[in-house]
């Protein structure tokens, strides 16, 4: 959820190619009272697949007649602040396309500008990658589909607590939660999950230049075979943990350099680069032993001109033994895309993705994604 400043400034003066003039800001009124607060976010995806054993009649190859790809909703969210007193606050977001949500309490008590954290939540590991097919979301929380890119499943969230503590630049968190693999605030299970993350951000003003780096560790311990035959657990994953690094570069870039006399000219060039490396212990159903599987996730991300961005991403992973059919354990999948801002709220990326996993020698994918955000 925006705060204030991103809603009422940030958004409509940095994002679009023209900052919208003051009249329009003072219009812009997120809080419906002193204390309440709401946001919103609609992401809306065109797709389109190539599979390349039968691109001959199918996919992008196909007249256009007989096949113009599939539309999904991807997320519908609406967002809830209440900010009871300085220190203590209930957020609620509620994702309408599919029923999940989080619900907790949030009370700012901890030294160090430290906090707790009591309801369901999203755990915090890693980077939090907006695009939720990212290897290191769908391969540690996902876990085994059947092919090496299974379907594409944000992490799932979990009910319990956690703290966080941010000295000076750092930003440490810890939490345990319950896994809660339904849309409704409590748990079928008694899967047991704690999670811990940690970073470090610091920057060269002079240079324009800022970085983060940082570590995460979850475990989840074994639970007993009564619990693994139900249906929340149909791989038969009895423990696992996961551990990994990830960080960050940002440059604020060069304004103007082929019309300098412009603040806007061509050439802003604000770039952000994004790793996260994931390695995952855990004990696959169709596996004879247990198994280490590594995940990783590059993005980078270039503005050109105010309102106008071009993005790449590489994701890899390795799932520790080789598919029985093919003998390859490896997937890849390569991303290039661009993003436009033509209103604050409105953000428009097209993008084609090349992959080879297991179950294809290689296959493309085309998508427009439409997002609305509040």
């Amino acid at each position: 959820m925006r705060s204030l400043y991103g809603s009422q400034f940030f958004a409509p003066t940095y994002l679009p190619p023209k900052p919208v003039n003051f009249e329009l800001l003072d219009k812009i009124k997120p809080q419906l009272s002193e204390s309440v607060t709401i946001g919103a976010d609609l992401r809306t995806i065109w797709m389109a697949q190539d599979l390349a054993q039968d691109s001959a009649t199918t996919g992008l190859n196909a007249p256009i007649s007989t096949h113009t790809g599939t539309s999904a909703q991807m997320e519908g969210y609406l967002y809830l602040s209440m900010q009871a007193t300085e220190k203590f606050q209930i957020n609620y977001f509620h994702n309408v396309s599919n029923g999940r949500f989080e619900v907790y309490g949030l009370a700012n008590v901890l030294p160090f500008h430290g906090f707790i954290k009591v309801g369901q939540f999203q755990e915090n590991y890693g980077w939090a990658f907006v695009d939720h097919t990212a290897f290191v979301r769908t391969g540690l929380f996902s876990g085994w589909n059947g092919t090496f890119i299974g379907s594409p499943l944000p992490p799932t969230y979990g009910v319990g607590g956690e703290i966080g503590v941010r000295p000076n630049r750092f930003d440490i968190t810890g939490s345990l939660t319950d896994d809660a693999p339904s849309v409704y605030p409590w748990t079928f299970d008694s899967q047991r999950r704690w999670f811990g993350r940690a970073s470090y951000q610091n920057g060269i003003n002079q240079w324009g230049l800022q970085f983060a780096v940082g570590g995460s560790y979850t475990h989840a311990p074994s639970l007993p075979a009564a619990i693994l035959s139900s249906p929340y657990f149909p791989n038969g994953a009895t423990r696992s943990r996961a551990w990994g690094g990830f960080g960050g570069i940002g440059w604020q870039g060069l304004q103007g350099i082929i019309q300098p006399d412009t603040a806007l000219g061509f050439g802003f060039l604000t770039t952000a680069i994004l790793f996260e490396y994931d390695r995952k212990a855990w004990m696959p159903a169709s596996a004879a032993s247990p198994v280490t599987s590594a995940y990783s996730t590059t993005q980078v991300s270039i503005m050109l001109y105010p309102g106008v961005w071009v993005n790449g991403a590489y994701d890899w992973l390795d799932n520790g033994y080789p598919d029985a059919t093919t003998g390859r354990a490896e997937a890849e999948r390569t991303s290039i895309g661009a993003q436009f801002f033509p209103l604050p709220w409105v953000d428009i990326q097209p993008r084609y993705r090349l992959y080879s996993p297991v179950d294809h020698s290689n296959y493309r994918h085309a998508e427009v994604q439409v997002h609305f955000m509040f």
